[in-house]
């Protein structure tokens, strides 16, 4: 049998290093999926007033569905339908606005890397225990190093994804975009109302449901928090931890007589 082989040594998993980094692994898995998981939908509803050679239909419903990477304003543009018999009245399409990939994509970017180096490190531990404890302890070194960046990361994209969503969430309120002139469509309203005559009223009526987006927040964050408290078992491990040596106490003088002559 080749003694060179490498050994499968469970034990740390057992120990608070060991495992973190399960945690770490498990918790890197389902903040992305959450992420990249998540879609919803928005919904608002068209009025139409009575106008002279056109039709008087019911409310005309506009829904849009949105997911990973949630980039709205890359949409294509919706249509409602041609509510004039002779289509003298036109129907101008309607955009979404908002583009928040890049927060998503990051925050996504880190849970992939993450769950990636979890399954490396995890193997080092378990096969390759000889080099974390070798004399050198470059390993636990290339490994507290790798954890400080990955906390870094953990925050900064949780902190950027949960910004991003809160504008999502915005920008599936019809209420507050479907009436500006920059987004197009035939909600345009002024002062006075809706721009195209024929339009009565333009009210939402559904503005997604964001539970999966949250939770995915709240891994994130619950992420750095293992990331950063693993860091002192990693600190530990290394050439720059040093152990305290034997505590020096006061020791009492004992003078040790010769015995006298006689």
């Amino acid at each position: 049998m080749d003694s060179g082989a490498p050994t499968m040594d469970t034990e740390i998993l057992k120990q608070p290093r060991g495992c973190l980094r399960l945690l770490q692994w498990v918790f890197a898995l389902l903040a992305f999926a959450t992420c990249s998981n998540f879609s919803s939908y928005l919904e608002f509803s068209i009025k139409f007033k009575a106008a002279e050679n056109c039709e008087n239909p019911g409310p005309v419903i506009v829904k849009q569905e949105f997911s990973y990477p949630f980039r709205l304003d890359h949409i294509p543009h919706q249509t409602f339908p041609n509510f004039c018999k002779n289509g003298s009245v036109s129907d101008p399409p309607i955009t979404f606005p908002g583009d928040f990939s890049s927060d998503a994509q990051f925050f996504v970017f880190t849970g992939v890397t993450t769950w990636l180096y979890c399954f490396f490190s995890l193997a080092i531990y378990v096969f390759f225990s000889k080099l974390y404890h070798d004399e050198q302890k470059n390993a636990p070194m290339i490994d507290f190093c790798a954890t400080v960046i990955i906390a870094v990361f953990w925050l900064a994209g949780s902190s950027a994804w949960a910004n991003s969503l809160n504008g999502l969430k915005n920008a599936a309120n019809p209420n507050s975009w479907v009436m500006s002139n920059e987004i197009g469509g035939p909600c345009y309203s002024s002062k006075n109302g809706p721009i195209a005559t024929v339009v009565e009223k333009c009210t939402a009526t559904y503005m997604g449901s964001f539970g999966g987006a949250n939770v995915s927040v709240i891994f994130g964050f619950l992420n750095f928090f293992l990331w950063g408290c693993n860091l002192w078992y990693l600190y530990k491990e290394t050439s720059w931890f040093k152990q305290p040596g034997p505590v020096q106490g006061n020791q009492p003088d004992i003078n040790v007589e010769s015995p006298s002559s006689n």
